[in-house]
């Protein structure tokens, strides 16, 4: 009877697709969607959505051309990947108003998609290594249930054997795809005019006082020092209370915009405190280096950043 042409369900769109992977088995929404047929060569969505409805419809096409339009029963059944071997741990789905199966028709040579859809209710996401699957079955006009031999012991023989059934085919459900949420970056800038009338050191230090573990920070000036080397701290993983600091020279006339930047760890609302300091190191002249060294802040700022506040 499974020879005769009838309503067929294919077990893959193109040749090379792991078993698991009909595209006649689609999960839309409460209302089947007429592409669902017209677009048959087309694969729809399979994205499970899990602690909410799924709405499940199953297409066949009508391989017999030479007789009246065909009338089948379409029921669906869930079960974990590990379980597809093991009839009995199938739970047959239902529609909204109790049904263990809903019809599906079609013309000679036509494609048909059950018109009341059957549901899924999913829970919650599973694990990856145990994935939800979703078989398909059509019966009827003497074409009945379908039995899982007793030779098949698991996927690999469960895909052997279910490729050769016209009218049961599966899925592997996807789950939806993880969107990463990027960390915001908090920005600061300010002009740091010396008004030096020679070359100077010049000590940089950037300290976060308050934070969460896990926040990234950098700073740079847009005028490099009189080496001509970038003044800066690339993005970096701080630690609480550890400055960041360096002491470049830099030409006669510095002025320059320095700008920091910070990046909170995972936590999105996370909030840190900076204390950002530049100080100038000027000596008496005298290079024997009996004199003194003197040491002038000319840029002392604490600076809030975070989700709250949106800037310092």
């Amino acid at each position: 009877m499974t020879n005769n042409p009838w309503f067929v369900l294919r077990s893959q769109l193109e040749v090379g697709v792991p078993g698991g992977a009909s595209p006649d088995i689609i999960l839309g929404g409460p209302k089947s969607d007429p592409n669902y047929s017209e677009q048959y060569d087309t694969a729809f969505n399979r994205t499970g959505k899990f602690g909410s409805s799924n709405f499940v419809y199953v297409r066949a096409k009508n391989t017999d051309t030479d007789t009246a339009p065909g009338v089948g029963s379409v029921s669906v059944f869930a079960t974990r990947l590990g379980s597809l071997q093991n009839q009995s741990q199938w739970v047959k789905l239902r529609t909204s108003d109790g049904r263990e199966s809903t019809n599906i028709s079609a013309g000679p040579g036509k494609v048909g998609v059950n018109g009341t859809p059957l549901i899924w209710e999913a829970g919650e996401t599973p694990p990856a290594e145990a994935p939800w699957c979703l078989i398909a079955e059509i019966v009827g006009d003497n074409h009945p249930l379908i039995t899982v031999p007793e030779t098949v012991k698991d996927k690999k023989s469960f895909d052997a054997w279910i490729a050769t059934q016209t009218r049961m085919a599966y899925v592997i459900v996807q789950t939806p795809a993880v969107v990463p949420v990027q960390a915001p970056t908090f920005g600061w800038q300010q002009v740091v005019n010396l008004a030096n009338n020679a070359e100077t050191t010049l000590d940089i230090s950037l300290t976060c006082t308050k934070g969460t573990a896990g926040g990234f920070l950098s700073y740079v000036f847009d005028k490099n020092d009189s080496s001509g080397q970038e003044i800066g701290v690339g993005k970096t993983q701080y630690q609480i209370n550890t400055p960041y600091s360096q002491g470049r020279k830099v030409p006669a006339g510095f002025n320059s915009t320095v700008s920091i930047a910070y990046t909170p760890a995972a936590d999105e609302d996370a909030e840190a405190v900076f204390v950002f300091q530049v100080a100038t190191e000027s000596g008496d002249g005298d290079d024997g280096g009996l004199g003194t060294t003197t040491t002038t802040v000319v840029v002392n700022y604490t600076l809030s950043f975070g989700q709250v506040r949106g800037a310092a």
